[in-house]
């Protein structure tokens, strides 16, 4: 056989052989280099996916406190917020308080329900404007819930709620109106945590008749 035609066979073996690792090589580098897009990607989602978790369960406890609030008994039926902070804490790796309050447009007076779903027991206090009494203290394991009977006549009554979590005093400020109408106001601290992602929604819900 022709030596030159040898060489040449070797050569274009050589060529193939280097494209091929060549080809090999831009798939790996491709490989490597879209891993952190596909790392944002999924981070993206995880919290996209919590926010519109979160979204969701602050409304549904605008609802529950609506249909409450249509009840014969409004305090009484504020167990529609310790249910649905049941089923969330068996759904969610969720943390929640809230505060439930009717007040009876006849009487003068209000009721304050406290739930509280941090996942840990707290103490503190709860005090109003204009009220009697101005204030109580409450202590409340985990999954648990209180209720506190007050009187007032002002038109606008502020509500502080102050409480301690693990060594952390957190203070929240809110408001409502009394009159001669019945109202109800509830106010919601809410946070969902997932594969090391946090998100936290505080709001407040209102309705006067």
């Amino acid at each position: 056989m022709d030596v030159d035609a040898i060489l040449n066979k070797g050569k274009g073996q050589m060529f193939m052989i280097g494209a091929i690792f060549i080809v090999v090589g831009f798939v790996l580098l491709k490989g490597l280099l879209s891993l952190p897009i596909l790392a944002q990607e999924k981070n993206f989602q995880d919290t996209s996916y919590l926010d519109r978790s979160l979204k969701n369960i602050r409304s549904e406890y605008q609802y529950a406190s609506s249909i409450a609030s249509m009840q014969g008994n409004a305090n009484a039926s504020a167990v529609y917020l310790y249910n649905i902070s049941t089923y969330m804490r068996s759904e969610f790796d969720s943390k929640i308080i809230y505060v439930f309050i009717f007040y009876n447009g006849t009487t003068g007076n209000f009721s304050t329900t406290i739930g509280n779903f941090l996942q840990n027991n707290l103490s503190g206090t709860i005090n109003f404007t204009n009220s009697i009494p101005t204030g109580r203290t409450f202590a409340l394991n985990d999954s648990t819930s209180t209720v506190m009977e007050f009187n007032s006549s002002a038109a606008i009554v502020n509500v502080t709620l102050n409480y301690t979590l693990q060594n952390n005093q957190v203070v929240e400020k809110f408001y409502f109106n009394s009159s001669t109408r019945n109202y109800v106001a509830a106010f919601f601290d809410i946070s969902l945590q997932e594969s090391g992602f946090f998100v936290r929604s505080k709001s407040t819900y209102n309705r006067t008749w």
